[in-house]
């Protein structure tokens, strides 16, 4: 019987940005098979982005290790040793003995789960360490576009201007030693059908376009925008696609 090409081996190949965030965890705590460790230590040869997702890991896993000094019981240790030991779903040569009915449910060891549900499994556990401890890994693949809005925000000089239009907050945040600023909009409601919002800078000589503005659906959203000389910013409400100029301005900020 033939094998269905949209199933490719996982082993086949090394893991994609998408694929990595499922064996991240898993690898940053040791917890892959050889074949698999391999497969990532190839992928991370070649991507520093990964690698710095797996060092983020690392450093989260050390500190909420940190005061967790009791050690585990020495039969925990066997236990874990012989789930993680590689068999697959094989009968052991030598059969343990099978559970009593005196024997508590929970010291029966289960079979070993497959890979998939490992995976899965150990992901879903370190995110929600993270989470309970109020740890964030920020994803390391952001566009460069994101990290430069995020230097714009951080800057000492940013100035904010705020404007709002029906039930939206528009704001400006422009860093003169940057050069840029960052046209934020939050809870913009969604454009009419055949309609998109587009953002502008406004020069001396006239505005330009800084591009379409796509909100999510909570009507936020985040657009970089060039401030070297400019003297303001604006968003415009356009027909689909966008305009050469602003044909019904919702809002303008000016620099002061």
């Amino acid at each position: 019987m033939s094998e269905s090409r949209g199933a490719p081996h996982d082993n086949d190949r090394d893991p994609t940005h998408e694929e990595f965030e499922s064996l991240a965890a898993s690898y940053a705590l040791d917890a892959l098979d050889p074949s698999e460790t391999a497969a990532v230590e190839a992928h991370l040869d070649t991507c520093p982005q990964c690698r710095e997702l797996v060092d983020s890991l690392r450093e989260t896993a050390v500190g909420l290790s940190e005061g967790l000094e009791t050690p585990p019981p020495a039969a925990l240790r066997d236990r874990i040793l012989e789930a993680a030991s590689d068999g697959s779903d094989a009968t052991p040569a030598t059969p343990a003995t099978p559970a009593t009915a005196e024997e508590p449910e929970e010291q029966r060891l289960p079979r070993r789960p497959r890979r998939r549900a490992v995976l899965a499994g150990g992901f879903a556990l370190a995110a929600s360490a993270l989470v309970a401890t109020g740890l964030v890994v920020a994803r390391p693949w952001r566009s460069q576009e994101e990290k430069d809005i995020d230097e714009v925000l951080a800057a000492d000089d940013a100035r904010e201007y705020t404007t709002t239009w029906r039930s939206a907050r528009i704001t400006a945040v422009r860093s003169p030693s940057l050069g840029s600023a960052v046209l934020k909009v939050e809870d913009l409601p969604a454009a009419p059908s055949g309609k998109d919002y587009q953002a502008w800078t406004m020069e001396s000589e006239g505005p330009v376009s800084a591009g379409l503005v796509h909100p999510d659906d909570d009507g936020d959203s985040r657009t970089l925008l060039s401030a070297g000389s400019a003297e303001g910013a604006a968003i415009s409400l356009e027909p689909a696609g966008g305009s050469e100029q602003p044909t019904t301005v919702l809002a303008s900020l000016e620099y002061s």
